[in-house]
C-alpha cells in the first residue's frame, strides 16, 4: 500500500505534489497487479512512465535550481541521481511490449519504491533547507545592494557639499575683490560722498578753537605778569598726568600686550591638548562550536528506551565509519572499513527487527510503510560496491556516510517518532 506519509514531505508544496502524484500512480498499479487485471498492465506502465517523465521535466529542474541558488554542496550528487532516474525511464520505454507487461510494471514499482525510500528520504528532504538557504542568500544580496546604494548616495551628497563650499569660497573672493576696489576709489577722492562726513566734523573743531583763543586773550589782559608763574604750575601739573599716561602707555599696555597672547593661547592650548583616552575593555566573544552531525540529541528521542538506545548505537557506528575513513595515520584500512560496514548492517537488521516487533505488539497502523522502508535500507547496505570503495575509499565512503546519516535522521524524526509509547509493550521489548 503506497500512501503519501508525512515522512515524505519536504515542506515545499510543488515538490510534495509531484511526489504525491507518483505515489497515486504506484498505488493504482499495485491494486491492478494484486487483482490480476492484466488488461491494465500496459496502460499503467505507460502512465507511470509519463508521470516519471513529467517529474523530471518539472520537479528535478526545480530542485536543481534551488540547490544552485543556495550553492548547495549536494548539487552534484542530486544531478547524478536525477540522471539515473532518466536512464531508468529510457530503458523501460525501449523495452515495453505487450508480452512482458507484468514484469515491466513490477520492475517500475520496485524501482520507484526504492527511489522513494532512499533518494527522497535521504536527499530530497534536504531541498527544504536548500530553499531556506536560497531565500536567505536573496535577502542578504538585497540588503547588500541597499547598503551599497546608501553608501553611493552619501558619497554623492558629500561631493555635492564640497562643490557648494567651493562655489561659496569663489563668491567670497569675488566680494572681497569688489570691496577692495571700492576702498581704492575712495582714497583717490573720486567719490564725493566719502568726503562729506570729514567736512562736517571739521566745522565744530574750528569754533572751539576760536573760543579758546578769545579766552586766552582775556586772560592775558586781565591777569598780571606775576600770575604767569601760577599758570606755569598748573601747566606742570597738567603735564604730570601726561607723564603718567605716558608711563601707562609704556608700562601697562605692554603688559597687556604681553599677557594677551598668553590668554589667547590658553583656549588654543585647551583645544589642541589631546584628551586622555579612557581605558577600553576588549570583549572577546567565544565562538560557537559547529554542531556535531553524529550527536544523538534529545530531538531524536522516541521515549521508547530500547529504540532510543539502538538509535544511539547506530549514530555511533556511522561516526566510527567516518573517523576511520578520515584517519590519516592509517594507510591500509580497507579491511577495517569492510568490518565496520558489516557491523553497521548487522546491527541495523537487529534494530529494525526490534522496532517491527514493538509495532506489531501495539497493532501500529504504520507498520507496512516501516517494513518497506527498513527493507530498502538494508538492501542499500547489502548492495554496497566494495570494489568502488577500494578504488576511491574516501570519496565513495563519504557518499555512503552521507546517505546513512541523512536517511537515519529523516527516518527517526518523521517516522519512528510517530510510534506511540506504550509502557507495557516497551517494557517487554527490553526483556
Amino acid at each position: 500500500m503506497y500512501r503519501f506519509l508525512e515522512n515524505f514531505e519536504t515542506g515545499i508544496p510543488f515538490i510534495d505534489n509531484g511526489h504525491r502524484r507518483l505515489l497515486e500512480d504506484m498505488e493504482e498499479a499495485r491494486e491492478a497487479l494484486a487483482a490480476g487485471h492484466e488488461d491494465d498492465y500496459h496502460r499503467l506502465s505507460g502512465q507511470i512512465l509519463a508521470t516519471m517523465h513529467d517529474h523530471i521535466v518539472k520537479q528535478h529542474v526545480y530542485e536543481e535550481e534551488i540547490m544552485t541558488m543556495s550553492r548547495d554542496g549536494e548539487l552534484a550528487d542530486q544531478k547524478e541521481a536525477h540522471t539515473h532516474f532518466r536512464e531508468v525511464i529510457d530503458q523501460h520505454k525501449s523495452s515495453m511490449n505487450f508480452q512482458n507487461d507484468h514484469e515491466e510494471l513490477t520492475s517500475l514499482l520496485n524501482f520507484l519504491n526504492e527511489w522513494f525510500l532512499q533518494h527522497i528520504l535521504s536527499s530530497d528532504m534536504l531541498i527544504g533547507s536548500a530553499l531556506r538557504k536560497a531565500k536567505a542568500a536573496a535577502v542578504e544580496a538585497k540588503a547588500r545592494a541597499a547598503k551599497e546604494a546608501r553608501a553611493a548616495e552619501a558619497a554623492h551628497a558629500e561631493e555635492a557639499a564640497k562643490t557648494r563650499e567651493a562655489a561659496d569660497e569663489v563668491a567670497k573672493e569675488g566680494q572681497a575683490t569688489t570691496a577692495a576696489d571700492g576702498d581704492v576709489k575712495a582714497g583717490s577722492g573720486e567719490e564725493e560722498p566719502a568726503l562729506q562726513p570729514t567736512e562736517a566734523f571739521a566745522a565744530p573743531a574750528k569754533k572751539v578753537t576760536k573760543k579758546r583763543a578769545a579766552a586766552k586773550k582775556q586772560a592775558s589782559v586781565a591777569t598780571p605778569a606775576a600770575e604767569s608763574g601760577k599758570d606755569e604750575a598748573p601747566a606742570a601739573k597738567a603735564a604730570e598726568p601726561a607723564e603718567k599716561v605716558k608711563k601707562n602707555v609704556e608700562g601697562k599696555p605692554t603688559e597687556k600686550k604681553a599677557a594677551a597672547p598668553a590668554s589667547a593661547a590658553e583656549p588654543a592650548a585647551k583645544a589642541t591638548a589631546p584628551k586622555t583616552a579612557k581605558p577600553t575593555t576588549t570583549v572577546i566573544k567565544a565562538k560557537k562550536a559547529p554542531a556535531d552531525p553524529f550527536a544523538f540529541t534529545d530531538e531524536f528521542h522516541t521515549q521508547i528506551p530500547l529504540v532510543d538506545k539502538e538509535h544511539e548505537t547506530l549514530f555511533n557506528l556511522v561516526r566510527q565509519t567516518y573517523e576511520l575513513v578520515h584517519d590519516e595515520f592509517r594507510v591500509d584500512k580497507f579491511d577495517d572499513i569492510i568490518e565496520i560496514i558489516e557491523e553497521l548492517r548487522d546491527y541495523t537488521i537487529k534494530h529494525f527487527a526490534d522496532e517491527e516487533r514493538y509495532m506489531k505488539s501495539i497493532n501500529y497502523d504504520g507498520l507496512p510503510e516501516q517494513v518497506a522502508a527498513h527493507t530498502a535500507f538494508v538492501e542499500k547496505l547489502n548492495n554496497i560496491d566494495f570494489d568502488e570503495i577500494d578504488r576511491d575509499q574516501e570519496d565513495a565512503l563519504d557518499k555512503l556516510i552521507k546517505f546513512l546519516l541523512n536517511w537515519l535522521v529523516q527516518h527517526i524524526l518523521k517516522v519512528d517518532k510517530k510510534m506511540p509509547y506504550i509502557e507495557e509493550a516497551a517494557s517487554k521489548l527490553m526483556e
